[in-house]
């Protein structure tokens, strides 16, 4: 649990570099997975009741996702629990206000997350705004997803770190799967005798 403390210290501090310091800590965890389905898992816990269920859920890729704290805001607001309520509630804000210190959402100077469900939070549950469209956009070394808003304008995401996670993780998978066949005797096909 000491990881998921440290990455909480922005929280006494949150500017651009103790964020981003603590972002660090997230993505270089072995378990991190920018693409995981924890945050519709949290979701399915909350619409099922499960609210002790959404309390205890923590792992490192839900750690500075505001969207789970939100969820957490909820739960505890359903147990009755001002102070875990009000905490979660923090915590979100925070890291909104955090995202938002990374960058300015140009292309040269983008908003860095750490899941990519983060772009849809800060858009639409930080600025109040829609998104209609998201485009990958390769410039240089920089790997950046383009959102589209309703009004026509574009916001840009660093999502460098969670593109190359994801390439990680389908080599491994594929490496994994390649060993599994191989350990696997062959059997003959039926129709082949």
């Amino acid at each position: 649990m000491k990881t998921y403390e440290k990455v909480f210290e922005f929280l006494a501090d949150p500017t651009k570099e103790t964020f981003l310091k603590c972002r660090e800590l997230v993505i270089n965890d072995p378990e991190y997975d920018p693409y995981s389905e924890d945050i519709e898992n949290m979701q399915d816990l909350l619409n099922e009741g499960k609210f002790e269920e959404v309390i205890q859920y923590v792992n490192v890729n839900i750690l500075l996702s505001p969207r789970a704290h939100i969820y957490k805001y909820f739960a505890y607001k359903e147990l009755g629990d001002e102070k875990g309520r009000s905490i979660e509630m923090t915590i979100a804000q925070i890291i909104f206000e955090c995202l938002e210190k990374t960058g300015d959402g140009t292309k040269e100077s983008p908003y860095m997350i750490t899941r990519i469900s983060d772009e849809r939070d800060l858009v639409r549950h930080h600025l109040n705004k829609q998104d209609v469209s998201q485009n990958l956009v390769k410039d240089g070394d920089k790997i950046m997803d383009a959102l589209t808003l309703d009004d026509g304008t574009q916001l840009y995401f660093d999502i460098k770190d969670p593109y190359q996670r994801l390439a990680f993780s389908f080599s491994k998978r594929n490496e994994q799967a390649e060993s599994k066949d191989e350990e696997k005797p062959h059997k003959k096909k039926w129709w082949k005798f």
